[in-house]
Formats: structure tokens, C-alpha cells, sequence
């Protein structure tokens, strides 16, 4: 399923659980986090919620939605146009592997670049999903209904580590490569799907400082939302606040040697969803 009218995004912050509107943060009368109200299925008391307080969202940073998944779960080659440029071949079913929840990282939080594997690190700007329910063994037409919302990510990688070129690790190793702390940013808000249907598809784009790296629109991808999450269902339980990184499209820095260096910014948009910004420095 692809989205289609966007009906309310929500952010963590410091403060407490906000909603956006225009561009203030309407912070709610609730003493729980977000990650909280999906975890225990509440995230509608968000949405009834009272506002005791409304700021400008410039003044008012966010966190990740959820700070600490149980699971993250890594969905490669979705776009035909990344299979082709890494020299892949298109997938029949999804590929997936899983991430540690430590990685999670907040909006504006700096990428590090890891002492041990600092010299190839690359952005994969994606669509990521956050499960509200759990969900095991479900058909594409049930899927939906286990997703609390989504939110941009970014899916930080060593490609080094990764596909085996570094001489420390050895051999290729995916999870770790995709583990370090700070490689997995997320937010700046969380769209909730609780109204939604089938429709206009997200446009996904991926600056680094000033230069566009990526764009693409999720309904170019190999397998929608709803399919992915069948398919992962079928070997794992999904549990409410795991999250999936659905995939990037062309234009990873793999392909074209353009790694993150410090003192850059990346910069995820998702239309309608907002803009993940992180910059990158270098271990302290």
C-alpha cells in the first residue's frame, strides 16, 4: 500500500509527545513517550490528546519516535535503479537482515564515523516503517494494519565492513557494518496511518550538504510497504515499535566514492513527512 492523504504527524521531544500544525508543535497533556504509546497500542490517545502548550517547531527540537526497537530490520536492493548500480540482481522476494536498536540515533544528532571503519561510510536515505501491532504470518491485504506510522530514515552503512574490503573485520558482514552507534537516524516526525488510503505515492530525495544524491518516489519500489511486511512476518515476529528500513534508491555513494566526510551534512526528505538532518564528524 502507498500513501495517500497525509493526516497528522507527531513528534518526541524533550518535552513530551507533540502534533504538527503549520509550523508550531502542539505539545499534548500526556504523560507518556511516543514510543510508549506504540508499544502499548495507545498511539490514538495521541491524536485525542489536549494541547497545553503550542511552540514554534524551529525552537523545538525532535527525538527519534522510538528510541530503542527491539528489532530494526534492513531491507536491501528494493529499487531496481540501486540493484543496478551496485551490480545486483533484481530480487524475487525481499532481502532483508536486521540492525542493532543501539544504532538509533535523533534528528540533528551527528553521524560518527567509527575509529575502526571511518573511510567508507555511506547514506542510504529511505522510507522507514514503525509496527504498532504485532504481526506474524500476515497476507499483504492484512499488513497494513500493523503499522503505526513511518518516518524518514537514513541507513548509515561501512561499506567496507559490509562487503568484506576491510582488513580488521575480515569477511563481509552486514549487520555489524549497518550497527554502528549514531548509523541509524530517524525522524523528525512520525506520520500516522491511522486514516489512510491507498494513493499518492512519498517522493524520497537524499541531500549531502547542498547536492541532491538521491531521489525517487516509493512507487518505484520492488516490493510495496504491505509486501515487505508479509514477507518478513513469515520468518519473524514483528512486535510493536520494531521498525523496517524499506530500502534506497540510486545514487549510494558505493556507486560513486562520494563518502561521508566530516564536517558534512546529510540531509533525508520525505514529502509530507519531513527532513532528517544529521551532520558527520570524526570519533572525538
Amino acid at each position: 500500500m502507498q500513501i495517500g492523504s497525509l493526516v497528522t504527524l507527531f513528534a518526541q521531544t524533550a518535552r513530551g509527545v507533540a502534533r504538527l500544525a503549520g509550523e508550531d508543535l502542539c505539545l499534548l497533556d500526556l504523560a507518556a513517550s511516543l514510543d510508549e504509546l506504540i508499544r502499548c497500542g495507545q498511539l490514538d490517545r495521541a491524536a485525542e490528546a489536549s494541547v497545553r502548550e503550542v511552540v514554534a517547531a524551529e525552537t523545538m527540537p525532535t527525538l527519534a519516535p522510538v528510541r530503542r526497537p527491539g528489532k530494526i530490520c534492513i531491507v536491501g536492493l528494493n529499487y531496481a535503479g540501486h540493484a543496478r548500480e551496485v551490480g545486483a540482481d533484481i530480487p524475487s522476494r525481499p532481502r532483508f537482515h536486521f540492525a542493532a536498536g543501539s544504532a538509533v540515533s535523533n534528528p540533528g544528532d551527528p553521524i560518527v564515523l567509527p575509529e575502526l571503519a571511518a573511510e567508507e561510510v555511506d547514506y542510504e536515505g529511505e522510507v522507514a516503517l514503525i509496527i504498532g501491532k504485532r504481526a506474524c504470518h500476515v497476507t499483504v491485504d492484512q499488513a497494513w494494519r500493523h503499522v503505526a506510522g513511518l518516518t524518514a530514515a537514513n541507513d548509515v552503512s561501512a561499506r567496507d565492513v559490509q562487503l568484506g574490503r576491510h582488513g580488521h573485520v575480515g569477511r563481509a558482514n552486514v549487520p555489524v557494518a549497518k550497527s554502528f552507534d549514531t548509523f541509524k537516524p530517524l525522524g523528525p516526525y512520525m506520520l500516522g496511518t491511522e486514516d489512510m488510503e491507498a494513493g499518492k505515492p512519498l517522493i524520497l530525495r537524499t541531500f549531502v550538504d547542498d547536492e541532491l544524491r538521491q531521489q525517487a518516489s516509493t512507487a518505484d519500489m520492488i516490493f510495496g510497504f504491505d509486501e515487505l511486511i508479509a514477507e518478513i512476518s513469515r520468518y519473524v515476529t514483528l512486535e510493536p515499535a520494531d521498525v523496517i528500513f524499506t530500502g534506497t534508491p540510486a545514487g549510494v555513494a558505493e556507486n560513486t566514492g562520494k563518502f561521508l566526510k566530516s564536517g558534512q551534512t546529510v540531509h533525508v526528505e520525505i514529502g509530507g513527512v519531513g527532513t532528517l538532518s544529521n551532520p558527520v564528524c570524526r570519533t572525538a
